[in-house]
């Protein structure tokens, strides 16, 4: 083989990046990616907390915590028909008094359970990608659960992601 016949091997990748020292903390995404959890996460916070508070605040007004009444055996109701054959679109009415009509405590609490799913996928992928231990996996799981809560581990979680991003390297784009 001459000089003229060598070319350059066109299945080269390159050097690979630096590997971590030892001891060094390797994050399972850059920064980007965490960044954008970490908006999913606040957004999906903010909508559970918001659910939570309104189903908790219509059990205490319904009187079905602690057996107190405002509107004595009165729900609202959304849709339906009255026994006497009127149409409902929202109202106050017993509840043996409606035929097809959707509570408006069983939407809400359906609601914040899919909110709640959503908001444990983004606080898992979140954990996932900064390596975090199983005590902030279940402090973000408690987020949806207690009313008030999540606001307050939002913003603890929020502290948590600025101060591992601002301790760690940048990580090299995998994609």
């Amino acid at each position: 083989m001459t000089d003229q016949q060598t070319t350059a091997d066109p299945t080269a990748l390159g050097d690979p990046p630096p590997r971590p020292a030892k001891g060094v903390r390797r994050l399972y995404g850059t920064h980007a990616q965490i960044r954008s959890g970490l908006r999913f996460y606040r957004v999906m916070a903010i909508i559970t907390g918001i659910f939570l508070l309104i189903m908790v605040a219509k059990i205490l007004i319904s009187g079905s915590l602690f057996g107190w009444t405002f509107w004595d055996g009165y729900e609202l109701y959304l849709g339906g028909t009255t026994v006497g054959g009127a149409s409902n679109i929202v109202g106050f009415y017993p509840a043996d008094s409606l035929q097809d009509a959707r509570s408006a405590s069983t939407l809400i609490a359906q609601a914040h359970g899919v909110a709640y799913v959503v908001y444990l996928v983004a606080g898992f992928r979140l954990w996932y990608m900064l390596r975090w231990g199983a005590g902030r996996l279940a402090l973000i799981i408690s987020g949806g659960l207690v009313p008030f809560f999540s606001f307050f581990v939002e913003r603890k979680v929020v502290g948590f992601v600025a101060r591992d991003l601002s301790s760690t390297a940048t990580a090299a784009p995998r994609y």
